[in-house]
């Protein structure tokens, strides 16, 4: 991990780190963007060790209502792919690898509002 972690931020983890059920019917690769979403204030604590993230996909497979679909490049993703909102995970902020970019405050926000909707939290 390198620098100040944002929300909003695209790192890298190892895949085998994340819960994306069903987990015995998935493809592992050794590394995975994932997405911060939890909030600067935490994210800057040394204290605290856990960021909370939702994980990225290139399949279709188990695509969701929820999901949101990024283009490659955003965020410096490497290739097209849907955010997994519906695995919304907490993750240790030491497992996070490298840093590949930030996604704009309109695409965090369109995430958060999916999130919020799955969870019942939303009109």
């Amino acid at each position: 991990m390198k620098g100040s972690i944002r929300k909003g931020g695209v790192y890298l983890v190892s895949d085998r780190s994340l819960t994306m059920p069903p987990n015995d019917q998935r493809n592992f690769h050794p590394k995975r963007p994932v997405i911060v979403l939890s909030g600067d204030a935490k994210n800057e604590q040394a204290a605290w060790p856990l960021v909370y993230v939702v994980p990225t996909s290139t399949a279709t497979t188990f695509k969701t209502e929820y999901c949101v679909k990024l283009a490659q490049g955003v965020g410096n993703l490497p290739s097209k792919c849907w955010i997994r909102t519906v695995c919304a995970q907490p993750f240790l902020k030491e497992e996070l690898g490298d840093y590949l970019g930030q996604l704009p405050a309109q695409v965090v926000l369109l995430i958060e509002e999916n999130l919020f909707a799955y969870m019942g939290l939303t009109d």
